[in-house]
């Protein structure tokens, strides 16, 4: 496993080199100057962000009858998101880190982490059909029209699997009958829990679905951020269109640690889309990346004090 996560981190290693030697070094260092002026503005929007996310975690939380602090929830966010970065498996390892870190009940746990990652996905869908009709009328008659519309179509895809009333999972599992496997049948289960939780808290879905959407414009204010100090003549329509791009190559990179060189390429691609200096795709992904590396500080810094913390209780209660 190590030799595959180190052959990845090559690659993208690679990538980036690939992605810096076409926009020149000269140009690359340049847009390096300027990232440090971003990174703090982007820190900020993000502060706000993380508090919105967890907020809104807090309130399927409190749904299903469990209470943790702010503070807490911040700190169990933030080190499995920079695991999850981290690693080549992404949101496998940081989804279920979330709750094991949130020593609750497991089944109430699992129900509320499911569900506000659910919200947050969808939330996500809506933003990248928006930024992908946006797409697809600013390059109307580019070769990248087709290949925008089919994304969009699978945006609106996966927005309506988690719209459906009726259970996927739990529909294929009487399909395949006594030869479902076990997994697929844990699945159909969390998928009937996640239902239940929105028949059940209308009103907590409700304003978890507005946080989520206040999210979505945060991340938008970040690159409209970066590409005012980049000085990029963009336009509404144009900063969706990018975003857009942006995300779907977050999606499909989420296997490669940190996502190395895939960012970037994905930046520049979408900024040379448009028609814009690929310098400034470069300042977006490395503004974000250094953003990430920072929370990542952040996060990895309190599970390591959680960890000594919690050693040291149950020594002092062993001691007892």
């Amino acid at each position: 496993m190590k030799k595959i996560e180190t052959l990845i981190v090559v690659v993208g290693l690679g990538l980036f080199a690939v992605v810096v030697s076409k926009i020149g070094c000269a140009a690359a260092l340049a847009e390096l100057g300027k990232v440090w002026i971003a990174i703090p503005l982007l820190v900020v929007l993000s502060v706000v962000r993380l508090l919105l996310q967890t907020q809104s975690w807090r309130i399927a939380l409190n749904a299903e009858g469990l209470d943790s602090s702010v503070f807490e929830l911040v700190g169990i966010r933030m080190a499995s998101q920079s695991m999850g970065y981290l690693s080549v498996l992404g949101p496998a390892v940081s989804e279920p880190m979330k709750i094991k870190l949130l020593g609750n009940n497991w089944r109430s746990a699992t129900t509320a982490t499911i569900v506000d990652s659910g919200v947050y996905w969808f939330s996500s869908a809506l933003v990248g059909i928006a930024g992908c009709i946006a797409a697809a009328l600013v390059l109307a008659r580019s070769q990248y029209s087709a290949t925008i519309l089919a994304i969009c179509a699978l945006f609106v895809a996966c927005a309506g699997l988690l719209l459906r009333k009726k259970p996927l999972l739990a529909t294929l599992v009487e399909l395949l009958s006594g030869r479902a496997p076990s997994w697929l049948k844990k699945g159909a289960d969390l998928e009937q829990q996640m239902r239940n939780f929105r028949e059940q808290h209308p009103g907590a879905l409700q304003r978890m679905v507005y946080i989520g959407l206040a999210c979505q414009l945060l991340l938008l204010a970040e690159a409209t951020t970066v590409i005012l100090l980049a000085k990029v003549p963009a336009h509404v329509l144009s900063i969706l269109g990018i975003e857009a791009i942006v995300r779907i190559t977050k999606m499909t990179s989420g296997w490669i640690p940190a996502r190395i060189g895939a960012d970037e390429g994905g930046a520049v691609a979408a900024f040379v889309a448009f028609g814009f200096a690929p310098s400034a795709g470069l300042m977006l992904a490395l503004a974000r990346r250094s953003r990430d590396l920072l929370w990542c500080v952040v996060g990895l810094s309190w599970l390591a004090w959680n960890s000594h913390r919690a050693r040291k209780d149950r020594i002092l209660r062993e001691a007892v």
